[in-house]
């Protein structure tokens, strides 16, 4: 992993305190300013306990908020403001070097982009979205005539899915590469995600083994690692304000 400059850079992240859609691009980061010395990289937060009395007035403030007046948003090198999930990872992965390298079963980069932006999109559109989605929605997985349950059963076939990709890899990584790609720290994210909601959603224990690998893999880079040890990750999931008490009801039926 490596830059394409050897001047400083400046890295400012906005969020709300809790992992949200943002936590794949969290661990991006952190890999990549462990990796690049050159790399200033800190995150502020917006409050979620304060949300209504600052968050309201900072939406309105593109300086804080973005051109979408919503987070997350990436400040570069106090210059350049970039908002949503998808946008700011995919703009770190081209940066960083984060696409891969090309091998003997894909010597096309641009086919090689395609492959895995199209994990991305799985992890993030399909997974990640669903699982904040449910939580803000307080789905009834145990009803399954609940239309919006019907959304949360996608999520361990996609997983699956994921998973048996993942099998065909010489690597631990995706696509026989040696280093994670921008697909790797997504899938990581989807995966870890799924479980802390529920258990339950997550496909049969052999459809999820090369997923524990990956998980395994990433989380002894020296980046990602050092986040762990500080006890970094936020216990919160979303913002939802009813999140605590729907998470420990559906553990309790679901036992």
């Amino acid at each position: 992993m490596s830059t394409t400059t050897s001047s400083d850079i400046k890295l400012r992240l906005l969020y709300f305190d809790c992992r949200g859609r943002v936590q794949a691009v969290r661990y991006m980061l952190e890999d990549i300013a462990y990796t690049n010395k050159n790399v200033d990289y800190k995150e502020d937060f917006e409050e979620l306990v304060n949300m209504v009395q600052s968050w309201m007035k900072h939406k309105s403030d593109e300086n804080i908020s973005g051109p979408f007046h919503n987070l997350p948003v990436l400040h570069w090198n106090d210059t350049h403001t970039f908002g949503q999930t998808l946008t700011i990872g995919q703009f770190l992965a081209r940066k960083f070097d984060l696409y891969g390298k090309l091998t003997s079963s894909i010597d096309d980069k641009d086919v090689l982009q395609g492959y895995i932006d199209g994990i991305v999109s799985c992890a993030y559109t399909d997974i990640i979205s669903n699982v904040l989605s449910a939580i803000w929605s307080s789905i009834d997985l145990v009803d399954a005539n609940v239309p919006m349950n019907r959304v949360a059963k996608t999520i361990p076939n996609n997983l699956k899915a994921l998973n048996n990709l993942l099998k065909h890899s010489s690597t631990s990584f995706y696509y026989d590469q040696a280093e994670p790609t921008i697909a790797d720290y997504f899938v990581f994210e989807a995966f870890t995600l799924a479980r802390d909601y529920c258990q339950k959603i997550l496909p049969d224990e052999n459809d999820r083994q090369e997923l524990v690998k990956l998980e395994q893999a990433m989380k002894e880079r020296p980046g990602i690692a050092n986040y762990f040890s500080k006890n970094l990750l936020f216990k919160r999931l979303t913002g939802a304000p009813k999140e605590k008490e729907y998470l420990a009801k559906l553990n309790e039926t679901l036992k």
